[in-house]
């Protein structure tokens, strides 16, 4: 999967492609297939469960299926737990952004009356639905907060099949952040067949977990080689290597941690920062988010060394 990884795109039709009990619920399994594509994504390719693979374990064979109850399913099943946002405690847009940004993807529900006069039609008309949204690009600052300008969307529904009503798209595709959001407004929380919309600022959603091998750059950082570098401690006897905020200044409210000799230092980045007294080298390790960084005079076992 390289970085950022990306899934084998599913989709959820037709409909005798999934039958449970009977009931064949292919095209009614937009969520499920979402949840799918995020699982594999959060193991990166390692486990690869189908829409109805899912669906089945929701043990739901009335329609489609909530957010939460898909959500309950890859965690019994896979161990991926997802922030579900619903309801009330729907995300805001920018809070979707930024899990995006910080290399989480997103399950998103919405409507599919945004899409019907676009390029990514790929419904019959007016439907609630659910995509998958693997990661942004352009990323740009609004208000001081980050936001793409576009996100690469997976959609179950849009498999390339053409019919009397238009075409449809073949998934993914590149939407913008524009649609996204307009996408997320028109659901319809109490049915398609209620016109209430959830409305613009609010998204149902879930949150998967940040599992890919990457690195936030902060303070001057370029990507350690190894990336990650597995690092361990290695200080003198009685002794504790300090784990600072920073890699810029020697000051004791910096120091969010003491690690023993031994003690693992996963190393996703290295920056020139401040001597301490009595060493000659300038060089920094860091984290994963740039936030905890220690000295390499700290450290053994550098570039995989033995």
């Amino acid at each position: 999967m390289g970085i950022p990884a990306r899934p084998v795109a599913l989709h959820e039709g037709p409909a005798e492609s999934c039958i449970i009990n009977g009931k064949p619920l292919g095209w009614t399994n937009c969520t499920p297939t979402s949840f799918a594509m995020g699982v594999q994504k959060a193991t990166l390719g390692a486990k690869r469960p189908t829409g109805c693979s899912v669906r089945r374990v929701t043990g739901d064979t009335q329609g489609g299926t909530t957010i939460p109850q898909c959500a309950h399913a890859i965690d019994v099943e896979y161990g991926i737990k997802t922030d579900v946002h619903v309801g009330n405690a729907a995300a805001a847009p920018s809070a979707a952004a930024a899990a995006l940004h910080r290399g989480r993807s997103v399950a998103l529900q919405g409507n599919a009356s945004a899409l019907v006069n676009t390029e990514f039609r790929s419904t019959r008309g007016a439907v609630n639905h659910c995509v998958y949204v693997n990661e942004g690009r352009g990323w740009h600052t609004v208000g001081g907060l980050l936001v793409p300008s576009e996100a690469l969307v997976f959609d179950p529904a849009a498999d390339g099949r053409r019919a009397g009503w238009g075409t449809s798209d073949d998934s993914p595709g590149w939407w913008s952040w524009g649609l996204v959001k307009r996408f997320a407004a028109a659901l319809r929380p109490w049915g398609d067949d209620d016109h209430r919309l959830l409305g613009p600022g609010r998204m149902y959603s879930a949150f998967f977990p940040d599992t890919e091998p990457h690195v936030h750059l902060r303070h001057g950082g370029t990507r350690t080689t190894p990336f990650p570098d597995s690092t361990v401690v290695h200080v003198a006897a009685g002794h504790r290597a300090n784990v600072r905020s920073r890699p810029d200044r020697i000051r004791d409210e910096d120091i969010v941690a003491r690690l023993k000799n031994g003690a693992p230092f996963e190393a996703y980045q290295r920056t020139h920062g401040v001597k301490p007294p009595g060493s000659s080298s300038d060089v920094w390790f860091g984290d994963h988010n740039g936030t905890r960084w220690t000295h390499i005079s700290n450290l053994a076992r550098i570039g995989g060394a033995s």
